[in-house]
């Protein structure tokens, strides 16, 4: 299964702008089904943001929040912490009783093994908690794949901006993709729509000093 998920994002990887951005197809491609997803999934993530908020987050019962950042200094301050690192396969993963039109909603439970701390605590290794959906959408829906990405693959370093989750040592995407930047070809990617220019194109060599000129307002 991890297999399927690892070719879902490859898949999503499309040629584009600088190393090419993720999801360069545009959210006018979904249609039918993927809309109704999206008018589920807003519900969802009301309802989650409640929970998260309010609780400590439950990977059998809740869903990652959407937590949508306004920019990308916004997103770099409201971080827990900031890590470049790369995930192991997925080790869990736990259905929910929450459902959208294309099945049941899961919560993955990967490793990410850090390289960098840019903004947070300096343990080598996390946990990170992603919502998929199960069985896998096809690519075509993207509202749903992008507001229920899954799993990662294991095989790339990422830039993340991460929240940890409520009541737990686990720690969540802020945002979700806008908190995610593969390192590819030796810069970071955007995924188009959804990430921030500013965090595009970035040498590893340099992100540190770019994040903190975003934390810092310069």
């Amino acid at each position: 299964m991890y297999a399927r998920l690892k070719k879902k994002l490859q898949n999503l990887i499309r040629r584009g702008r600088g190393a090419g951005p993720l999801l360069a197809c545009s959210l006018a491609a979904a249609c039918g089904l993927a809309c109704m997803a999206g008018a589920a999934a807003a519900n969802a993530s009301e309802a989650a943001s409640a929970r998260y908020a309010a609780a400590p987050f439950q990977l059998d019962k809740d869903v990652i929040p959407q937590n949508a950042q306004s920019s990308a200094a916004e997103l770099a301050r409201n971080a827990d912490c900031i890590v470049v690192g790369s995930f192991e396969e997925a080790d869990r993963m736990v259905p929910t009783a929450s459902r959208v039109p294309q099945g049941r909603l899961v919560n993955f439970v990967q490793r990410l093994k850090v390289r960098e701390w840019i903004k947070g605590s300096a343990q080598n290794q996390i946990t990170v908690v992603t919502t998929g959906i199960e069985p896998l959408p096809p690519p075509s829906q993207l509202e749903a794949n992008e507001r229920y990405p899954g799993a990662w693959a294991a095989d790339l370093d990422y830039l993340l901006f991460l929240r940890k989750l409520e009541g737990t040592e686990d720690y969540a995407p802020l945002g979700l993709l806008q908190g995610v930047y593969p390192i590819q070809g030796g810069r970071t990617v955007s995924l188009e729509g959804k990430g921030f220019p500013q965090l595009n194109g970035l040498e590893p060599s340099g992100l540190k000093n770019s994040v903190n000129g975003l934390i810092g307002g310069r």
